[in-house]
């Protein structure tokens, strides 16, 4: 019992180097990023950055989890994966990193909207942004297979959404309300988090659960 404490200790100092460390190279990375004329990153710069903390998140939390299915998903974006580290330290070192409510991870939520919602109770108004973005794609891809409309692999949500909307699918009301509503997972993916509160992404949420219901039942 009295050797446990200090090991304790020592494991979460080191947690907090090995966060530290990361950090500091995702800073490095945003520099190479802004820098960067075509708004990339070298790929070695990318992938150290993305499988250390992938490893340390998965470690931490689960291969579930919102931090690392984040990580695994998102295209190489320094500020993205930057504000996905910065969420999941400040967890850490609340205490969160071990209650199941904030991990969403994929054994105990199975549904991303769902993820969303709690992450937004939470003020996680980024990460649910996000997530509730990849569902709008999602049900849009699949709205289109319904539809027998063909669609690319790199196909965004705007260029879905116009191609349904051309062959009737929906309304003009609702092509006009996915142009809106998308932009705001789409700052939330680049970063632009200053661009719209908690109370749009709750009415984002609204949107897509209205959409999915009437369009995909």
């Amino acid at each position: 019992m009295s050797m446990a404490a200090p090991k304790l200790t020592k494991d979460r100092q080191e947690v907090l180097l090995k966060f530290k460390e990361l950090l500091d190279k995702a800073n490095v990375a945003c520099e190479a990023f802004r820098q960067s004329g075509d708004g990339t990153l070298p790929g070695d710069m990318y992938f150290e950055l993305r499988v250390s903390s992938i490893n340390l998140l998965t470690r931490l939390a689960s291969e579930g989890s919102i931090y690392v299915q984040e990580l695994k998903k998102m295209n190489p974006n320094a500020f993205s994966m930057k504000g996905v580290l910065e969420a999941a330290r400040a967890d850490y070192l609340q205490g969160f990193m071990t209650d199941h409510r904030l991990l969403i991870s994929a054994e105990v939520f199975s549904d991303m909207l769902v993820q969303a919602e709690v992450l937004l109770d939470h003020a996680y108004k980024d990460a649910a942004a996000v997530i509730i973005r990849a569902v709008l794609e999602d049900g849009a891809r699949k709205l289109c297979e319904a539809h027998k409309i063909e669609v690319g692999k790199r196909d965004t949500i705007q260029q879905l959404n116009e191609k349904l909307y051309k062959e009737h699918a929906y309304t003009a009301l609702v092509h006009k309300e996915i142009i809106a509503k998308a932009e705001i997972g789409n700052c939330a993916a680049h970063g632009r988090f200053d661009q719209y509160k908690k109370d749009d992404v709750a009415a984002f949420l609204e949107f897509v659960l209205r959409f999915l219901a009437q369009y995909l039942r």
